[in-house]
């Protein structure tokens, strides 16, 4: 080749590489997340404290009228939570710092209704600086929970409470080092003592607590803190307390607009991402009863992939117990949980594979698909401006298991992605990859769970965007298997009904109160067995590849249901009153709106009665909710109350009387919310006979 003819190429070459460089970023796909917003979803998971009068009183939400001296933890450990926290992987911890009932756990100098007027210390402690120092001392970040709503101010719906609130707000904004998350509990108004007035208060929360004047003061105070609540939210509450976002979650929201919090909205004008908040146990605050119903490893797995793996991030509660530490239970199953998370996730398959696109920006490397995959969150692989559907093909080195894989949009550029697919080669094939969801939405992360395959390529193809394509990090992994404990329930004809996690597992059961294994019952789901007595069901989901089972599911069941029928059932509701027995919560029964709002059952014999278990239609979008009631065995009112925070909480209500013979019982509901009719998904009566 002539000298020419290199300086010509030479040349080529140059301006070729000058061009690569004047290759732009996508631009932004309105809205954006500040910096505090991108830092705050990047922690992922981290832990929620709940411990208070509420504590000691065993309530969930206290009317505010318990003297402060009812607090007195016998050997508060601050340290002790911190460091269960962070073996538990999470990243910060939340405080309730002052509930709804108004007993703050720092000398706040506004009121006496706090610590220094308790046991604990001689009332020279303050929770907030213990913990606030612990987080410090092992690195964890620390937030703030502060009710507005306060059972027992005095002036509480008066413009003077708003004084006092905002004064607490700044006792805890000032003196207790950087905070990541500020948050305003949405219980705002009704029941409470009020500094003596048994009454109910109502307000707008909108305009009562003057959250702009609060959000210029966390601003000013804490700039690096993002704000959960109130009319100035940074980040939004999913819509549950149970941990899950949609499988469709954009991290778009407009909370002044109708939509649904658990997916958010992709037209919305503002970036609000949820958050997940979820208690270790049923209950916030801790209660004896409710030792053995901590969250199964299982259960709390599924609940990652669901707030984490859906573009959300999880906060873990942890009721701390009356001696002011974290159960050992709860301990051991939060780093039990962490341990399986990380060994689901330990080894990325995509650190040695090939990355290969139909489309990349301008043909610049720095957008090359190789920056899907190359581990730096910082990079990505993004399409040309007119280019909003692509896909990208990853090639493993040799044949590969896998049944988890991960994506992630550069969400500084805004989110994205509204649809997308997978497809595995097989025998020189692409098949699509079975998903037991929908694949939708990315945002921040997305995790698909699926059966194990084997293949030696992976094509990604993304059908549906607001605009190019920014993906910053893809990878898959290989997660052991992991069984869930199997459900129990008895339906309507007396049958025991077993249901595995895994469909490729099997169920041993047993009946006289022993430890299942491989050697007990085989259940065979085509011929479910009967059980028409009191007794305990105890089941396990084994796999027989790996000789590994599951967690032991339980259930207790008492008399059977097959025998009641209700008395004032209404002509209309046909087989549809037998849903309150069928032993399934998401099969309800709804009484007409019209009819008066109770039930009276005939149980189908004499029982002595210690107590009754009500559940809600489980329904994600369940309603007639009952909040307050009466019960009666026979014509004698032997239990009433109320469901406290049933409406966010909806699960299996246990209530317990004094032992009281009868054949029958009549439930009244008080109050309904979520509709004007009552709902009841399941419905069960305990009792002391043997």
């Amino acid at each position: 080749m002539c000298m020419y003819n290199k300086l010509l190429l030479l040349s080529a070459g140059i301006l070729l590489c000058c061009a690569c460089q004047k290759v732009t970023p996508p631009a932004p796909i309105l809205p954006v997340p500040t910096q505090n917003q991108i830092n705050w979803q990047k922690m992922e998971t981290y832990a929620f404290v709940h411990f208070g009068l509420n504590t000691f009183n065993d309530l969930e939400w206290g009317f505010g009228n318990t003297p402060a001296s009812t607090f007195n933890p016998t050997d508060l450990d601050c340290e002790q939570w911190v460091r269960i926290i962070k073996a538990a992987g999470l990243k910060g911890v939340m405080l309730t710092a002052k509930h709804h009932d108004g007993f703050c756990l720092w000398p706040s100098q506004y009121t006496e209704y706090s610590v220094k007027n308790s046991p604990w210390k001689g009332g020279k402690g303050d929770m907030v600086k213990e913990l606030s120092d612990a987080c410090k001392k092992h690195g964890l970040k620390f937030g703030i929970y502060l009710s507005p709503w306060d059972r027992n101010h005095a002036e509480y719906g008066r413009p003077e409470y708003v004084t006092y609130f905002h004064n607490q707000m700044k006792e805890l904004l000032s003196n207790y080092g950087e905070l990541f998350e500020y948050w305003f509990d949405g219980a705002n108004g009704g029941d409470g003592w009020y500094g003596g007035a048994n009454e109910r208060r109502s307000i707008d929360a909108r305009t009562y607590y003057r959250y702009e004047d609060a959000r210029k003061t966390i601003n000013e105070l804490q700039p690096h803190a993002v704000i959960f609540g109130g009319t100035c939210a940074d980040i939004r509450w999913i819509g549950n307390e149970e941990g899950w976002a949609g499988e469709t979650n954009w991290c778009m929201f407009n909370d002044t607009q109708k939509g649904k919090a658990t997916e958010g909205m992709q037209d919305a004008g503002k970036w609000e991402p949820g958050e997940c908040d979820v208690s270790i146990r049923p209950g916030w605050f801790y209660h004896a009863r409710e030792d053995h119903q901590v969250r199964s490893l299982s259960r709390l797995v599924d609940l990652y992939y669901r707030s984490v793996g859906h573009n959300a991030n999880f906060l873990l509660n942890f009721p701390v117990a009356l001696n002011g530490k974290i159960h050992p239970t709860d301990s051991a199953r939060a780093v039990e949980w962490r341990k399986t998370i990380d060994a689901e996730l330990q080894t990325n398959l995509l650190k040695n594979a090939k990355a290969t696109a139909d489309n990349h920006r301008g043909n610049a490397s720095r957008f090359a698909p190789a920056k899907a995959i190359d581990g730096n969150w910082d990079t990505y692989w993004a399409t040309d401006d007119s280019v909003t559907q692509g896909s990208i093909t990853l090639t493993f080195p040799q044949t590969q298991a896998l049944n988890r894989l991960l994506i992630q949009e550069y969400i500084p550029l805004g989110q994205r992605v509204i649809a997308f697919h997978v497809e595995y080669q097989n025998d020189r094939k692409w098949l699509p990859l079975e998903i037991a969801e929908k694949t939708t939405t990315i945002g921040y992360k997305r995790i698909l769970r699926f059966n194990t395959i084997e293949t030696k390529q992976l094509r990604i193809s993304f059908d549906q965007s607001r605009g190019p394509l920014c993906i910053n990090n893809i990878e898959a992994f290989l997660a052991p298997v992991l069984l869930e404990e199997p459900q129990i329930a008895r339906n309507g004809n007396n049958e025991i009904i077993l249901k595995a996690g895994d469909p490729e597992s099997v169920i041993y059961y047993t009946t006289d109160g022993t430890e299942p294994s491989s050697r007990s019952n085989l259940y065979d789901p085509a011929q479910p067995f009967v059980w028409a007595q009191k007794g305990v069901i105890k089941a396990i989901s084994y796999d027989a590849q790996t000789g590994k089972q599951s967690p032991v599911a339980v259930k207790h069941l008492d008399i059977p249901t097959a025998s009641f029928s209700v008395k004032n059932a209404p002509k209309t509701a046909g087989d549809k009153i037998k849903r309150m027995f069928d032993g399934n919560g998401y099969t309800a029964f709804y009484l007409p709106a019209e009819a008066k709002q109770e039930i009276t059952i005939n149980l189908g014999g004499t029982h002595t009665l210690n107590g009754f278990t009500y559940t809600p239609d489980q329904n994600r979008w369940g309603g007639g909710i009952i909040s307050h009631f009466e019960f009666y065995v026979g014509n004698r009112l032997v239990a009433s109350g109320e469901f406290s925070n049933i409406k966010n909480n909806p699960i299996e209500q246990t209530v317990t009387f004094e032992p009281t013979r009868g054949n029958t019982v009549r439930f009244v509901a008080q109050k309904i919310i979520n509709g004007k009719n009552m709902g009841i998904g399941e419905f069960t009566v305990l009792t002391s006979d043997k």
